[in-house]
């Protein structure tokens, strides 16, 4: 009987761990005409599976995840219109009931809601992104605007974190590529792809945000190569809206000046 009862015992700590793991990681924002939702599940990278949820009537709903899965796998080398890729895409889309309308992928939803639907729906954008692991990708070229971006750094004497996680208000694991803890902090992002960038921005104009939220005197840094992508209008204004410094490689006087003011 003694075992019994250690064994309930050690449920009930394993039940209450998990409740409060599960309320730590769930966060939960209004957006402008919808909710944001982080769930706790991870993306191969790292991570934190972020969804969006819009009410459409009064006994509907739609789950989005805003186009990030297949926009980052299409970033990443992963050619999305390739016949085997299709066919994957297509038998997973089908076995999550899932729609798909070019880049997004959503899921409709009865009202009131159901955990499991919205849980289901996290399940199968962690899924998806694993197609990564179908791919072998050519050898990256060289990042010129890393390269430059190392450099003035080490001009200045810096010597900052790479790929350095940092935790936003909403989004608790946020992979920047370089990062200095100095003064109000820097966080930079090298801009490493040559096609679909808005909704990229669109991503990373969601991630900056959430990070001034929580650290609000932090500096947002994006550096890009406008002679190797392919930019338009509306994806370089969101990076002017939402970082301090947001500039072509070859400008390395505003790094210089973001680097200079951390000390003052």
């Amino acid at each position: 009987m003694k075992a019994i009862a250690n064994t309930n015992k050690l449920g009930d700590q394993c039940r209450t761990a998990l409740r409060e793991f599960w309320n730590d990681s769930l966060e939960i924002e209004s957006s402008r005409d919808s909710i944001v939702i982080a769930l706790p599940l991870m993306l191969p990278d790292g991570i934190q599976v972020v969804i969006e949820l819009r009410q459409v009537s009064s006994n509907a709903a739609v789950l989005s995840d805003r186009g990030e899965i297949l926009s980052t796998l299409g970033g990443q080398g992963l050619n999305i219109e390739a016949s085997k890729v299709q066919s994957i895409l297509a038998e997973k889309i089908a076995t999550f009931e899932l729609e798909r309308d070019g880049w997004e992928l959503r899921k409709a939803l009865r009202l009131p809601l159901n955990g499991l639907d919205i849980h289901l729906f996290g399940e199968a954008l962690v899924s998806l992104a694993h197609l990564i692991y179908r791919h072998d990708p050519e050898p990256a070229e060289e990042n010129v605007a890393d390269r430059v971006v190392q450099k003035v750094f080490e001009e200045h004497h810096l010597q900052p974190q790479r790929k350095a996680v940092l935790e936003g208000r909403l989004e608790k694991r946020i992979i920047v590529d370089y990062y200095l803890n100095r003064g109000p902090g820097l966080a930079l992002e090298v801009v490493n792809r040559r096609n679909l960038l808005l909704p990229y921005m669109e991503q990373w104009g969601w991630r900056w945000t959430d990070l001034r939220r929580q650290h609000p005197r932090l500096v947002r840094a994006m550096v890009y190569d406008p002679e190797q992508q392919s930019w338009d209008s509306t994806a370089l204004e969101i990076g002017r809206s939402v970082c301090e410094v947001f500039c072509p490689y070859f400008e390395r006087e505003k790094l210089s000046h973001a680097f200079a003011a951390l000390g003052r």
